[in-house]
């Protein structure tokens, strides 16, 4: 939550201009060595779950339990509820129930629930579909794309192959290769079709999509050849709309997963598209027009595949020519996933990026044909949604497909007054079906106090949480109109606070001083590094080009992140990994069997040293950086004796010499970050006076930055701002009550009808309405 306090009235909330909302990662996986965080799964059996009979709210811990046990009060709507029989015990002097040591769902926030058969959509639950969709043309083979697959698909469908599991293939360049994997064959078929206008399936579906158990071996040979198969491809067309419109008729019955390998620009058929990445347009006012989709062909088409459970997950290799704004709703509202590969996959690092993606997709915790709706007790209502997802209704995401990685926020308003009541809940449902095929509601539930003191928000804010939700929303913003409209509102919104919080707490002694809660005291510098991120940052601003296609992958993927990955990636961490000032305890394996990391640094130049070696982690990516002045004999041990004659830039690596000791503590710190992080974070090393090394710097957001400025002349234009509004709010509201004073006596309307001459600002429309009611 943002607020670990609501505001008992909307007006309350405005004065102190924060934001209201929530976070979620229904499925986020728990750590395996701490039992408390570890989700009960409870089984009702045929009594049937206990829920609410008016908001359909769920049993959790904070309802209560009346007239001996006999009723339980919903904390969602306040209606009393018969317990079933089958639920019924005896209370305590206190008003618990006596069995709620057994009874996990009263006792944990976060509780799962077998769901009985009315909660199937289908007669059977969905099996695990997997749909490989994949650009054969000359880019994919050209980029290395095509071999990595072939060799990742081989090894990872050993572990999420069952006897439920599906699996299909289709290939595409300028025609579609389909392929019959029929268990009686003795190897696999490829049956090609050149016909895009009006695709058919030259087979039956059941021979396209098949058991893994029962084709193991063609599955796997199929995978082994491909690579062979288009090696002499010199096909540049890709047929990407007529591929997925097949993939759709495979799949429509039975819902699933389409994991779609797109290398070159759909040239060809339904969803051709144009190459718009115009470079010349970057940081003009017409780059916000790369990143909207050129046609809706796209959307329609993930929307249908929501509308029948199939998900995509969009693998994108830039070529020369790209449009990605036209193919990111494919995973947008189809609850997928976007990955982008900036060239081609020729260093070590790039192929293990790609294959550990692909490997991630297929076996981390998900579940399928999912929905999702957040509840709020009466007064509370929820405004907008951010993640990937598509709205079925006015609060029910449809989720074909969601995973431990996946996040979703939720912005929410004060709708009523809630002077009378002392606490709100907020609850969040999430019905899917596992791996296994078992149908289950995963249930969170918190509960918040109520204040009516304006202190009591800012002292219970929650400013990652806080952040989080304002950066996504300003992505919409971005998406749906213009990046300076994004930058625009986020900056806005630090001054609101600031603001607001120096109106309602200065004094005379501190008038001239910048006012921050202790809670939000990083809100400045979290809304600088907002400014300064490539997701916001104009096409040319400093030193790197920014593309559309990199943009889009940044906005898209940010709307997903857990909230720890989220502000990772606004403030970046910044370690002294050899120098100097390292302890020797670095790089070493500590007393709690974890690798010890350095202390993380301010991101400011001031704190590198010219004599040592650098890595910042920005959730995604990982940089190493090496001064110019680092002790030969320490770069050696580092790189590798080689590099000392002179690497490439930007082709420098680590030594994976295991008597470099140097290079191994790196590594070592290396791995324990990447272990933190879902997703396999590619490693870039550079030495200093390089070209690729303004990437580096431009995370060091606490610099100046040519037109954006450095974090202590932000501080000061932050102060003069909140100066300036806090003088035009005296100076409208003197004038305000001069005029009303100047206007009593004349009739309701007329006074109406004097204001909205003037067009005052809609700040003081509270006040008005207040004195208009009094009048």
């Amino acid at each position: 939550m943002t607020l670990n306090a609501v505001p008992a009235t909307s007006n309350l909330l405005n004065k102190t201009g924060l934001t209201l909302g929530c976070h979620l990662q229904p499925l986020a996986e728990p750590d395996p060595n701490n039992p408390e965080e570890q989700v009960p799964l409870v089984n009702f059996g045929a009594a049937g779950i206990v829920r609410c009979r008016r908001c359909r709210g769920y049993i959790n811990p904070f309802v209560n339990f009346t007239d001996g046990g006999r009723r339980w009060i919903c904390n969602l709507c306040d209606l009393p509820n018969n317990v079933p029989n089958e639920y019924f015990s005896m209370l305590d002097a206190t008003g618990r129930r006596v069995d709620i040591e057994r009874r996990p769902e009263l006792r944990n926030g976060c509780c799962e629930f077998v769901a009985p058969v009315e909660y199937m959509l289908k007669l059977a639950p969905q099996p695990p579909v997997y749909m490989f969709l994949i650009d054969v043309s000359y880019y994919s083979v050209a980029s290395g794309m095509l071999n990595v697959l072939s060799e990742t698909i081989s090894r990872t469908l050993e572990q999420v192959g069952t006897e439920r599991t599906r699996i299909g293939f289709i290939t595409f360049d300028s025609t579609l290769h389909f392929y019959n994997l029929k268990s009686s064959l003795s190897q696999p078929h490829m049956l090609v079709v050149s016909e895009l206008n009006e695709v058919f399936l030259p087979v039956s579906p059941e021979d396209l999509l098949v058991t893994y158990s029962d084709s193991k071996k063609i599955i796997h040979s199929l995978a082994e050849r491909l690579p062979a198969m288009f090696k002499n491809s010199k096909v540049v067309d890709s047929a990407t709309g007529p591929a997925l419109k097949a993939a759709f008729e495979i799949m429509n019955a039975l819902g699933g997963k389409i994991l779609l390998f797109q290398c070159a620009l759909p040239s060809i058929g339904a969803g051709k598209l144009n190459n718009r990445e115009d470079l010349k347009l970057l940081g003009s006012d017409k780059e916000s027009q790369l990143l909207v989709p050129e046609g809706p062909w796209y959307k329609d088409f993930a929307l249908e595949c929501s509308n029948k459970q199939i998900s995509i997950d969009l693998y994108y290799f830039a070529s020369q020519s790209s449009d990605l704004a036209s193919l990111a709703p494919l995973p947008q509202f189809t609850t997928g996933q976007l990955f982008y590969y900036p060239g081609m996959l020729t260093q070590e690092d790039d192929r293990k990026k790609f294959q550990l993606d692909v490997e991630r997709t297929l076996i981390r915790h998900h579940g399928f044909e999912a929905v999702i709706r957040v509840r709020a007790s009466k007064g509370v209502t929820m405004v907008s949604y951010f993640g990937n997802f598509f709205i079925r209704s006015s609060d029910l995401l449809l989720l074909p497909s969601v995973d431990s990685d996946k996040a979703f926020a939720c912005k929410m308003a004060v709708s009523e007054n809630l002077s009378n009541l002392k606490t709100i809940s907020v609850q969040s449902a999430l019905l899917y079906t596992t791996f296994g095929g078992e149908r289950r509601i995963r249930v969170m539930t918190v509960c918040l106090p109520i204040t009516q003191v304006v202190s009591d928000l800012f002292k219970h804010v929650d400013q990652d949480a806080l952040i989080g939700l304002e950066t996504k929303i300003a992505i919409d913003k971005a998406l749906s109109t213009k990046l300076p409209d994004a930058t625009e509102y986020l900056l806005n919104k630090c001054i609101d606070v600031l603001a607001s919080y120096r109106s309602a707490f200065s004094t005379s002694a501190n008038s001239n001083q910048i006012l921050l809660p202790h809670s939000l005291k990083l809100l400045p510098l979290f809304t600088l590094s907002l400014l300064k991120n490539l997701m916001f940052r104009t096409g040319k601003s400093g030193e790197v080009l920014i593309k559309p296609s990199e943009r889009l992958f940044l906005l898209h993927t940010f709307r997903t992140l857990p909230l720890h990955q989220c502000i990772s990636f606004l403030y970046p961490r910044l370690f002294q990994v050899a120098g100097p000032s390292v302890t020797p305890d670095v790089g070493e394996e500590g007393a709690d069997g974890r690798v010890v990391l350095p202390p993380v640094l301010n991101l400011s130049s001031e704190k590198l040293d010219r004599r040592a070696v650098f890595l910042l982690d920005n959730g995604l990516l990982l940089f190493i950086w090496i001064g110019r002045d680092v002790d030969p004999e320490l770069f050696a041990s580092l790189c590798g004796p080689d590099a000392l004659h002179g690497a490439k830039a930007g082709q420098l690596t680590l030594s994976s010499d295991p008597s470099a000791t140097t290079a191994v503590k790196v590594r070592k710190i290396v791995e324990e970050i990447r272990s933190q992080r879902p997703l396999h974070q590619r490693l870039y090393v550079m030495r200093d006076g390089e070209p690729h090394e303004a990437r580096f710097f431009g995370y060091l957001v606490e610099d100046k930055q040519k037109e954006l400025p450095s974090y202590y002349e932000f501080i000061l234009q932050l102060h003069k701002q909140v100066q300036q509004e806090r003088y035009n709010h005296h100076h409208h509201r003197h004038h305000l009550h001069r005029l009303l004073s100047l206007t009593s006596h004349l009739p309701l309307r007329e006074i109406y009808f004097f204001f909205n001459l003037l067009s005052l600002p809609l700040s003081f429309s509270h006040q008005l309405n207040y004195i208009f009611l009094c009048k």
